[in-house]
């Protein structure tokens, strides 16, 4: 009789084995992992296309002459150089006969006020945005004849950096020499 129970017993220990262990793991660790594995598979087929991408748009910009892709840069650069832009304006000032001083970046404090004091925190770069075009404000002051302001200004004008002149002011002077305080805004790409 013994050995007729034995079989019996194997098959309910092989049936509770099967339903306690092996099932619970098929259903949860190894569905789990296999989604897991299909979204790894999702990302791999992405990064493959974008390195298509990027492969095929390196050799469409290797196409583009330097001379025209050193244009596009100096047109809407992806960064704001303040220093070598202050240097570009004054050099352009000293051909026009002009001289620049009081230079002034100008941006927003915490509060949403303008603000253009020396120290206060500047929020002229929002970390968010949907616009892939940035902007700032530069203020300085020119001192020159109105001749002198005027090529100062078609050089401005003529120049490959997009910009647009925000506000100007002019001090009254007798001797035909005239104070002008200007605000820029410079665009770049994010």
């Amino acid at each position: 009789m013994m050995y007729r129970l034995i079989p019996i017993l194997m098959l309910l220990g092989a049936v509770g084995l099967f339903l306690g262990y092996v099932q619970p793991t098929y259903t949860v660790d190894i569905a789990a992992l296999t989604s897991e594995i299909r979204d790894y598979d999702a990302a791999l087929a992405a990064a493959k296309q974008f390195k298509e991408k990027e492969i095929e748009l390196t050799q469409q910009q290797a196409t583009i002459p330097s001379d025209q892709l050193a244009r596009l840069d100096a047109f809407l650069p992806d960064s704001v150089d303040n220093v070598q832009l202050i240097l570009d304006l004054n050099s352009l000032a000293t051909r026009s006969g002009v001289q620049l001083s009081e230079f002034d970046i100008v941006g927003m404090d915490d509060d949403g006020q303008e603000s253009s004091e020396p120290g206060t925190p500047q929020a002229a770069f929002p970390l968010e945005s949907d616009d892939p075009v940035e902007s700032i404000e530069l203020s300085f002051s020119a001192t020159g004849t109105y001749l002198a302001f005027r090529t100062f200004l078609d050089g401005v004008e003529a120049s490959l950096r997009p910009l647009d002149i925000v506000e100007l002011s002019i001090q009254d002077s007798q001797t035909g020499v005239y104070t002008y305080d200007i605000t820029l805004r410079l665009y770049w790409l994010r």
